[in-house]
């Protein structure tokens, strides 16, 4: 289930500033159904999975993103080296991440714990 919308950037500058509006909120409603969905599907899925046919969920190590990350930055350093583009894409990525990855891990993180205190409590 995906959500993309693809419109070719003459026909979207001959859209009112209101059909503009209307599709961006159209794109917004369908997307958060398209997420919302998925999560209620893949859930779906993994309990079929874990009571059905003996599927065993095991918790990444937390060395392997230690070694994850160090991994990735060492390519990246390389790739930025080799191309000018990649840097610029990269940099203006890794200004996002700085700001958006500490929020958003600790939100999850808050989210994750809320889901399992209503997951243990269903037990």
């Amino acid at each position: 289930v995906n959500a993309d919308i693809y419109i070719n950037g003459d026909v979207w500058k001959k859209l009112t500033p209101d059909q503009q509006n209307a599709m961006q909120v159209a794109a917004d409603a369908s997307l958060m159904r398209s997420l919302a969905r998925r999560i209620y599907e893949n859930g779906k899925a993994l309990k079929d999975l874990t009571e059905n046919h003996g599927v065993i969920l095991h918790d990444t190590p937390a060395d392997y993103f230690t070694e994850y990350m160090a991994a990735t930055e060492k390519l990246y350093a390389k790739l930025n080296a080799e191309n000018a583009f990649f840097a610029k894409v990269y940099g203006s990525m890794k200004e996002f991440a700085d700001i958006a990855v500490p929020f958003w891990s600790g939100a999850q993180m808050s989210n994750a714990n809320l889901g399992m205190a209503y997951a243990k409590q269903k037990q």
